[in-house]
């Protein structure tokens, strides 16, 4: 009786069930590739030569570091004026939606006023930190020899 139906069901999942596949397999593909990209050796490299850390971030100099610190706390801004917009149509209509909206513009914008902070960290110390070792830091989680 539904046989129609559910064909037709069929045809419009198939190709989403394997766009999400060959996402899946895309992101798994960059993770592999961030994993092995950096050598142990390149990682204790970036620590003692803040210069290769300079050209990896695509600064030329260090004397554009006061711009780039510049730039980057207008970043901070940018992250920070969605999610006020959504905090402020949440208060004025306290929907599901305007909650979904505030989740999904939340989270990325946080991880990116995390990784901009640490950015800004590493630029004023003129001091190369791993991402994790600061975030440690931050939350006074100080690992033993960092």
């Amino acid at each position: 009786m539904f046989e129609k139906t559910k064909e037709a069901l069929r045809a419009r999942v198939q190709p989403t069930s394997v766009h999400l596949a060959a996402l899946r397999g895309d992101l798994q593909n960059r993770l592999q590739h961030f994993k092995t990209h950096r050598a142990p050796a390149e990682q204790d490299a970036l620590e003692q030569d803040f210069a290769l850390v300079l050209h990896a971030w695509g600064i030329e100099d260090a004397e554009h570091i006061p711009a780039v610190l510049a730039e980057l706390r207008l970043r901070l801004l940018v992250f920070a004026l969605p999610v006020l917009a959504c905090a402020i149509a949440l208060m004025v209509n306290g929907s599901g939606a305007v909650w979904l909206a505030l989740l999904l513009v939340a989270l990325p914008c946080a991880f990116g006023m995390l990784t901009t902070c640490w950015r800004l960290s590493v630029l004023s110390r003129c001091r190369f930190q791993p991402f994790t070792r600061w975030l440690w830091s931050c939350l006074s989680f100080t690992q033993k020899g960092a």
